[in-house]
């Protein structure tokens, strides 16, 4: 990758919020500097390297480049030196894109305002592109007050899509989990050189590949009850060159054909009841796979769980022979589920 200048060496990264420490730990890893909080789900840090280095962040929904304005308000845009300025900016973030003919969209308070509308079309005219449906396109930009509000900022979209969509997504099956949150869960408690990791209610298989991405000696067990998804699972592992890796079995999560205390690691995003299962189903499953993990699992694993049925899950746990570690409320596509850290109570006899 030949390297070039950034623009700007000022950059903030929209994260999920609640998750914003897998993030920063990210960013630490790539010598970012000055690295702050923003508000719930937005840092701003500086960044010396190639800009498109950061679109190998896993941690992040998008990252943006920040370019600062001298105006009392966004109509003073619509002047000769600003726009220029800004038509500047957003044809070299286009440079480096391989997408054709991308859409430009504009997120910013009054978005359908008069002003916008102009300095939409202005733009859209002088980039020789069209115009994307409110708060989507390939070339994107938003409109920000900064804290100070002696200026505006103009935060461009590095890549013409956001860092959570991945390639190896072939399959977008409805309700299927957030890769980013799929990769800060593998990101907790990392074990041993070689841990044998069993995802129940694998779904898509988002979380799996994520975690197979970072650990490549891991062995991998997959388990759904849908052969629908387990299809879907094995698309995506495909895609993600990683299906090698990955044992696909058919069976239910409170009952599966795997010996006692072989897993170093359970991972599970549990169903919410919305597009996947149903409440009465999930008053079933939830103790099930509980009772299941414990049966499977060796004395110091780890059981990693996302779900929006809060209460039934404190209420399962508390009834299981699990302990809760740590439990974050996430913010994610307006629910707020929570991510459970557990680990055995103690030991169990089989016989």
């Amino acid at each position: 990758m030949r390297k070039r200048a950034s623009l700007s060496n000022v950059y903030e990264l929209e994260c999920i919020p609640g998750l914003e420490a897998f993030a920063m730990d990210e960013l630490n890893s790539y010598d970012a500097r000055s690295l702050e909080t923003l508000r719930p789900g937005f840092l701003r840090f500086r960044f010396a390297g190639d800009s498109r280095l950061l679109l190998t962040l896993r941690s992040a929904i998008a990252a943006y480049s920040v370019h600062r304005f001298e105006i009392p308000r966004p109509k003073a845009l619509l002047g000769h030196q600003h726009l220029t300025r800004l038509i500047g900016i957003l044809r070299a973030a286009m440079r480096d894109w391989t997408l054709k003919n991308p859409r430009l969209g504009i997120g910013a308070a009054g978005a359908n305002s008069q002003v916008m509308r102009r300095l939409k079309e202005e733009l859209a005219r002088s980039l020789d592109v069209e115009l994307a449906e409110e708060n989507k396109g390939g070339l994107y930009l938003r409109l920000v007050r900064p804290v100070d509000r002696s200026a505006w900022e103009v935060l461009v979209r590095l890549g013409p899509r956001p860092l959570s969509k991945r390639e190896w997504r072939v399959v977008n099956v409805p309700g299927a989990l957030n890769a980013t949150v799929a990769f800060a869960m593998t990101q907790i408690r990392s074990g041993d050189a070689q841990d044998r990791v069993l995802n129940l209610c694998c779904g898509s298989g988002t979380i799996l590949v994520e975690h197979a991405l970072g650990r490549t000696s891991d062995q991998l067990i997959a388990i759904d009850n849908s052969a629908k998804m387990l299809s879907a699972a094995k698309r995506n592992l495909c895609a993600s060159d990683t299906k090698h890796r990955v044992i696909l079995l058919h069976a239910d999560a409170g009952h599966t054909p795997l010996p006692s205390r072989a897993i170093d690691r359970i991972y599970a995003d549990l169903p919410f009841g919305g597009h996947i299962g149903s409440h009465a189903d999930n008053l079933r499953l939830y103790p099930a796979l509980l009772q299941e993990a414990y049966r499977v699992s060796k004395l110091d694993t780890v059981m990693i769980l996302l779900t929006h049925e809060v209460s039934l899950l404190r209420n399962c746990i508390a009834q299981s022979d699990w302990r809760t570690i740590s439990e974050t409320k996430i913010t994610l596509s307006g629910l707020h589920p929570r991510l459970f850290v557990l680990k055995r109570k103690s030991t169990r006899i089989y016989r």
